[in-house]
């Protein structure tokens, strides 16, 4: 407006001098106009006391204007001009003052020197009049002016509030909120956005959303579609998080930007990572589960990989259970799951299919024998000792001492045809149960055989439900013989299975099917019972009977009570029964065996470890550990005891080892004269076999016990 002011006094001076006037009036004329521009320029009055030196100096330029003009009324226009111009104040001291000084201009002015403000004469006549009308004209304008003035402000004030309600709503929003260039790069964020990414606004400022993106993951914004979109971003610290993004356009004339809205998910998205992790993984061990292992193998066999599928059980797990507690079970789970996938190669897979069964997806397998090679790789990790915690038990046992795990392991390959996820894994699975069944320990490779063998045994397992109810099961006996007097002074309980199509099946047929499905608890006790009963019905006073104790017998909490019953039933003495238990089932938990065995060695019964040398057993764990009577040395010592000398030897250490400790040395599978002259030689106390008699039912028994020589028994 002074510049405004400063451009009327210099016009003025030129209009003079271009209309003809004479320089010093001119310059005169533009004078008064200057002053005011001086004053509206001083920095040193108030802003008010300055816009009425402007108003007044561009009110005097018009009437000065005028007055070069002779009064004519084209001149007048200026008045309105200025008039306007100060309405652009707003303020009413300046416009006032503007409508007062165009009135008294015209009216005083009009009497004392109508010539310089009006050119006709009913004005030079009249001018108040037209003084009064310039002042309506005036009031026109004004009143134009003050509602053109009160409609800006309202305007102004709707626009205020709006800016403030939008900078609320922006800055306080409980989401993430920015101003974003069409080229990506940030206007303006809100505190929320802030503290989501991590990053101070002003720094904000300097980024754009290509800065907040993770990896070659790209934030388009220019042609992307408005809706909900998932993005990963990286904050200062190396951190992801995860956002819901959306944004809309805004498009006006003066400017071009999105509104881009972040909703911060990271939280939810973690949580969906871990429930999908938690679904497709096994909570003990870390590694996948069931499912995840179905879909990655059908998936391997869809891309028509040549696969193997490896399917591993621990040897006698539910033993570990019942004598350590299913806490150091599950330590000892954990332990060998970290194990097998030590030893499997990059790229197979290790799964959790259940219980203590696991499964390995072995990738890019060439053969059967390159399966097997790996599959023994995964059973021989496990045969060096475990450590579980070093916790007390109840019984004063410690599980932070070595306990041995074996583990079955069956393997199939996929061949050159189409074949299904399950098929692979029935198949797997059946032939580690016939590892099982050849003594557990193995690895077995699928082939049709084993799947004949799969539903005989499935067919087996259904009839071995129903076999003690329908009264199927039988005892036959195989004499003990003292080897100093040739006395038969013991006799072994083995059981058979009179099955009403198969025949009669040996123990190594429906054994470990009974073990599998905790069947052989309630059989146990009812060969306890037989044995006992049948015995005391022998009427031979001198003989004792052996009954073997599985290693879930031994474990289980009624052992001791079920062996209580069978002698109170039988009416017979405690010393005359002997429990004949495997170094396999002792040393899963030396202490809590130790503690299980005293109970039975305080009803009066006698113990025996059976297969002695073929476990894992300490030999200073027999005497302190283990209150045993006898040592059974194992068929296949004695199968070696005339065919080498090493053979020899370790049967003698057996036999020399018994003796120091004060027991029974018994040998088992004794054959040939030659292996039972060198047992005699060696003074083996006992022995057994197929050269003495073999397994015969009781009747038989009676018969042999009647026998008056050992020659006799021999032949």
């Amino acid at each position: 407006m002074t510049v405004l002011v400063w451009s009327q006094a210099a016009g003025l001076v030129a209009f003079g001098l271009l209309s003809g006037t004479a320089a010093l009036h001119s310059v005169l004329e533009g004078v008064p106009v200057a002053a005011c521009a001086l004053l509206a320029g001083s920095a040193r009055l108030p802003r008010r006391l300055r816009a009425v030196a402007v108003a007044i100096g561009l009110l005097t330029a018009s009437a000065l204007l005028v007055h070069l003009m002779e009064g004519r009324i084209e001149a007048h226009f200026h008045f309105f001009v200025m008039v306007t111009i100060l309405a652009t104040y707003e303020e009413w001291l300046p416009y006032l003052l503007g409508a007062a000084y165009v009135v008294l201009h015209h009216g005083v002015v009009g009497v004392l020197a109508p010539h310089s403000v009006f050119n006709h004469p009913e004005a030079i006549g009249n001018p108040w009049k037209w003084a009064g009308v310039h002042a309506l004209f005036i009031a026109a304008l004004g009143a134009a002016n003050i509602i053109g003035w009160r409609l800006n402000e309202d305007a102004r004030l709707k626009m205020r509030r709006s800016e403030k309600r939008f900078r609320t709503a922006f800055d306080d929003a409980p989401l993430g909120m920015a101003l974003v260039a069409p080229d990506g790069r940030f206007l303006r964020v809100n505190r929320r956005l802030a503290e989501v990414t991590g990053l101070e606004g002003e720094a904000m400022l300097k980024l754009s959303l290509g800065d907040l993106a993770v990896g070659g993951e790209e934030w388009r914004i220019e042609g992307a579609g408005g809706g909900d979109q998932e993005r990963r971003f990286r904050r200062p610290d190396g951190g992801i998080g995860w956002c819901l993004w959306q944004h809309t356009l805004v498009d006006d004339e003066q400017e071009r930007y999105y509104i881009c809205q972040f909703l911060d998910v990271t939280r939810r998205k973690r949580a969906e990572n871990e429930l999908s992790y938690q679904a497709s993984h096994d909570a003990l061990t870390g590694l996948p589960n069931r499912a995840d292992f179905t879909r990655r193998l059908s998936a391997a066999l869809t891309e028509s990989k040549n696969v193997a599928v490896a399917f591993v059980d621990i040897d006698d797990f539910k033993v570990i259970n019942d004598s350590l507690g299913h806490g150091a079970g599950d330590r000892l789970l954990a332990l060998v799951a970290e194990r097998l996938r030590r030893v499997l190669r990059p790229g197979d897979m290790l799964a959790r299919f259940g219980g203590d069964e696991f499964t390995a997806l072995l990738d890019g397998v060439e053969d059967g024998d390159h399966a097997l090679r790996v599959a023994h790789r995964l059973a021989d990790a496990l045969r060096a000792p475990f450590t579980l915690q070093d916790e007390p038990f109840a019984d004063g046992s410690r599980n932070g001492a070595h306990h041995f795990v074996t583990a079955s392991v069956g393997l199939t390959v996929s061949g050159a045809g189409p074949a299904a996820a399950e098929e692979l894994l029935r198949d797997a699975d059946a032939a580690m149960y016939l590892a099982k069944e050849r003594g557990k320990a193995g690895c077995e490779l699928f082939d049709q055989s084993i799947h004949e063998r799969a539903i005989e045994r499935f067919e087996l397992e259904a009839w071995l439900r129903e076999a003690l109810a329908r009264d199927e099961l039988r005892l036959y006996y195989q004499p003990e013989i003292e080897l100093e007097t040739g006395r038969v002074t013991a006799v072994e309980a083995l059981l058979r299975w009179e099955h009403p199509e198969l025949g009669l099946l040996a123990p190594m047929r429906f054994i470990p099917l009974a073990e599998h499905t905790g069947l052989i608890v309630p059989i146990g006790e009812w060969v306890l019972e037989q044995a006992c009963r049948q015995l005391v019905e022998l009427d031979a006073p001198e003989l004792t009977v052996s009954v073997n104790v599985s290693p879930r017998q031994l474990a289980s909490d009624g052992l001791v009570d079920a062996v209580t019953r069978a002698l109170e039933g039988a009416g017979l003495e405690p010393e005359r029964l002997c429990l004949e238990i495997t170094e396999s089932a002792v040393i899963v938990d030396p202490g809590a065996s130790a503690v299980k065995l005293r109970e039975l060695k305080e009803l009066g019964v006698r113990l025996a470890v059976d297969d002695f040398g073929i476990g894992y057993a300490s030999l200073a764990n027999l005497r302190e550990l283990l209150p045993v009577d006898a040592l059974k040395i194992d068929k296949s010592f004695v199968d070696s005891l005339t065919a080498s000398g090493e053979g020899r030897a370790l049967v003698e250490s057996v036999v020399r080892l018994a003796q120091a400790l004060g027991l029974e040395a018994v040998a088992e599978g004794v054959e040939t004269p030659d292996q039972a002259e060198a047992l005699a030689g060696m003074d083996c106390s006992h022995a057994q076999g197929f050269h003495y008699a073999r397994p015969q039912p009781p009747a038989a028994l009676a018969q042999l016990l009647r026998a008056d020589a050992l020659g006799e028994l021999a032949g």
